[in-house]
């Protein structure tokens, strides 16, 4: 029976103990993290106090992410998971959260992001989650995520992506890195054609036409350190496709043209009359010329035919003399 009892009471001992352990380490965990949802904040509130903030929760609120709330991050410098989702974000300029630079998830969505600068995100070396879903993005740079070394998951959905060259260039990007494409509906808005078709989808279906005809690469001279794997991957993902020639020499072509119609035709106008007085002088030149000519030639004949008569008459008046005698 004492066994019992001691048994039962170093068990209740051993439960006390521990319940006030986890009560510790849960009084520990909720001092890292600062909620402040629904709070109609306009700016990022400073850390208060000394206590080491690592998530911060500013969901649903008015925040615009300006220059003083990038100031109001720099505070919190242990940072690994912000949560903006619900907010009046338009676009993020460069490097804006190196601030903190240890952040591991960063949420965005459902927001009104229409634009993010290519080194938005610099900085974030150890970022591993990221979520850009619900928002206005019709396009992503290429360098957008080639400095993310760790991420692992990209949250792109419901965005009227534009899905030409540029943007289905860093999805397979983002495909090659092994990167979880957390996007069951991620779909075109445009071009016509590929409206409602999957992101991935449509990179498959323009790498594969790519390969049918292949084009030159164009060179590009940004690393890209975050997406490589081996040498090969890195010259597939290099290969762009090249620009089409539009109809630039032929609009080349016709102002040449008409420019030269235009010279000779100005050309014609200043000295056409002094052509015409040349040529006129010169006809009648010639016209003067088969004057004296014809001129000459009668006096020449008048002058043949009366010696001619001459000679005539001497000899027949010889010959008259001759019958005479």
């Amino acid at each position: 029976m004492d066994r019992c009892q001691n048994r039962l009471l170093v068990l209740s001992l051993t439960a006390v103990i521990a319940l006030n352990t986890l009560g510790n380490n849960a009084e520990i965990v909720e001092q890292h993290v600062t909620n402040l949802t629904s709070k109609l904040l306009r700016v990022i509130p400073p850390r208060e106090n000394k206590s080491s903030v690592t998530k911060l929760i500013l969901e649903r609120n008015l925040i615009s992410l300006s220059e003083s709330d990038r100031s109001a991050l720099a505070t919190y410098s242990n940072l690994t998971d912000l949560h903006l989702d619900e907010n009046l974000v338009i676009d993020i300029g460069a490097k804006y959260f190196s601030v903190v630079p240890h952040l591991r998830v960063l949420s965005l969505s459902w927001n009104n992001i229409s634009s993010l600068d290519p080194e938005a995100f610099s900085g974030l070396d150890d970022l591993r989650k990221l979520d850009l879903s619900h928002n206005l993005l019709t396009n992503l740079p290429v360098v957008l995520l080639q400095g993310l070394k760790h991420l692992q998951v990209l949250n792109l959905q419901e965005n009227p992506w534009n899905c030409l060259c540029e943007l289905l260039q860093s999805i397979r990007d983002v495909k090659e890195a092994g990167i979880s494409f957390a996007a069951p509906h991620a779909t075109c808005a445009s071009p016509e054609e590929l409206t409602g078709t999957h992101l991935l989808e449509a990179t498959s279906m323009c790498f594969q036409s790519n390969t049918d005809s292949p084009k030159p690469p164009l060179t590009s001279t940004m690393p890209r350190p975050a997406l490589t794997s081996n040498q090969s991957s890195n010259n597939s993902r290099d290969q762009t496709p090249t620009p089409v020639l539009g109809n630039t020499w032929k609009f080349t072509a016709c102002v040449a043209a008409l420019a030269l119609t235009t010279s000779i035709l100005i050309v014609c106008a200043v000295k056409g009359p002094s052509w015409y007085k040349i040529l006129y002088n010169y006809r009648h030149h010639r016209l003067h010329q088969a004057d004296e000519g014809d001129d000459g030639e009668k006096v020449a004949s008048t002058a043949f035919s009366q010696h001619w008569h001459h000679q005539t008459y001497s000899l027949n008046e010889r010959m008259a003399r001759g019958y005479s005698t």
